[in-house]
């Protein structure tokens, strides 16, 4: 009994702080300034499933499905509910496409997941004080072979424009970063769809001509749902295309064409790429430089490893006077965010944008990039079957005890207790009524 009490305390202890954490995990990886302008979260491959799989597995399908629902939403109002404690709210919030499982569901299907997706990520009471951006992935429309402008309608009926530009942060006095974000599934062509490869391909145009205007001051940052290229073994997903039959459309793909990336690299020059797609999630530093005789040299490279080494890979020669780096140089960032599905721990990513003002009065950015997971989607149905365990234990010995809910280290010196009381109490009777007698 005693070895019973100790391991039900011990249940306990462990079901909630386990609780705790998954309320609270948001503590231990959160934002890191408290002045930052603007605090992106990111949020890539939802992928949520719907009839398919409930076809497939039936009863712990449709259970599979709803568990899941409501395991991207703890995820998402962890970051931006008021009542979400200790962790700052964002000022955006992106999803790096693949909203749905698959490009091919039908109308009914697809308003189902509409429904439940505005659910996951939804603001009923209008609490959220953040901008929400979708960004559309293969899963939602489909690679260049099988879009078509059925499927590219449907989604901006509900999500809005598959290419656009914007502000970070939204305000028309305070115009820190530009922000793209384009359709990534018909970059390279030829596509079925050519209007909207020429709606996506205009949009790319016009902003390398912005940019060029601009000469390239103002910081880009470019949403991406499939991440440009970069060699065999950097990333978990290498450069990998597969074309249809016809050898013409692509029906599959890892990382944009080595040309369309180097165009953005070169001709838009951004700051930081923001991509989804490769599940496991990616963070490559890309060095661009102009060589002698007008052409490029990019090298790529693990963020982790640039970072180790930049001394050797940035020379001294390649800053001018004032500490910063030739217009020959320069370096872009690319971050693949980890996937927020279940089987890849719910992942996050946090980016912030600090502005600085220096004492010449010019301005400068400071930026940090940090990944927030949360658990694989096993752990919390295991914390919630503990916690109900833990539950009816306390129930059940308070049901034993019959007292307040006090409960001794060793219920059975309560029970032999209890059963010493009676049996005085019967001898006193006993005595009581032979007294009586007498």
């Amino acid at each position: 009994m005693r070895f019973l009490s100790i391991l039900h305390q011990s249940l306990t202890i462990t079901a909630l702080g386990a609780t705790l954490y998954l309320y609270y995990y948001t503590v231990f990886c959160g934002w890191n300034w408290r002045d930052a302008e603007a605090r992106i979260l990111f949020l890539a491959d939802p992928q949520i499933e719907g009839d398919a799989k409930i076809y497939r597995q039936g009863k712990r399908g449709e259970i599979d499905v709803w568990g899941n629902d409501i395991y991207l939403r703890h995820i998402y109002t962890s970051f931006v509910s008021p009542y979400s404690l200790f962790t700052r709210k964002p000022t955006h919030t992106i999803v790096l496409g693949d909203l749905f499982s698959s490009q091919w569901i039908r109308e009914e299907e697809f308003n189902k997941r509409v429904e439940r997706y505005k659910w996951i990520f939804g603001d009923p009471r209008r609490e959220y004080n953040h901008k929400f951006i979708n960004l559309t992935g293969n899963h939602d429309i489909g690679y260049n072979w099988d879009i078509d402008q059925y499927r590219i309608n449907r989604w901006k009926r509900e999500f809005g424009h598959v290419n656009f530009l914007d502000w970070i942060p939204s305000s028309d006095e305070k115009k820190g970063h530009r922000m793209s974000v384009i359709n990534s599934m018909n970059v390279d062509g030829p596509a079925s769809d050519e209007i909207s490869r020429s709606e996506t391909w205009s949009l790319l145009n016009i902003l390398a001509e912005e940019r060029e205007q601009d000469n390239y001051r103002t910081p880009l940052i470019f949403l991406t749902h499939i991440p440009i290229y970069k060699k065999e073994g950097i990333c978990v997903d290498g450069p990998m295309t597969i074309y249809d039959n016809t050898g013409s459309f692509i029906k599959e793909q890892n990382h944009l064409l080595q040309n369309s990336s180097e165009f953005i690299l070169t001709r838009l020059r951004p700051k930081f790429i923001f991509a989804g797609h490769d599940h496991e999630g990616c963070d490559v530093t890309h060095v661009v430089r102009i060589k002698e005789n007008k052409e490029y040299l990019i090298n790529h490279y693990r963020t982790l490893d640039f970072e180790k080494e930049k001394n050797q890979i940035i020379s001294g020669d390649d800053y001018s006077e004032n500490g910063k780096l030739k217009e020959n140089i320069w370096i872009v960032r690319e971050v693949t965010v980890r996937s927020v599905m279940g089987a890849f721990g719910g992942n996050a990513g946090l980016f912030e944008i600090k502005r600085q003002i220096n004492k010449n009065g010019s301005e400068e950015f400071e930026y940090n990039y940090s990944s927030c997971p949360f658990v694989i989607n096993h752990i919390p149905w295991i914390v919630v079957v503990t916690d109900i365990i833990v539950t009816l234990g306390w129930i059940i010995r308070y049901m034993l005890t019959g007292l307040n809910i006090k409960f001794p280290i060793n219920l059975k010196k309560l029970l032999l207790f209890q059963e010493k009381q009676r049996k005085i109490g019967r001898r006193n009777s006993c005595s009581n009524i032979l007294n009586n007698i007498n």
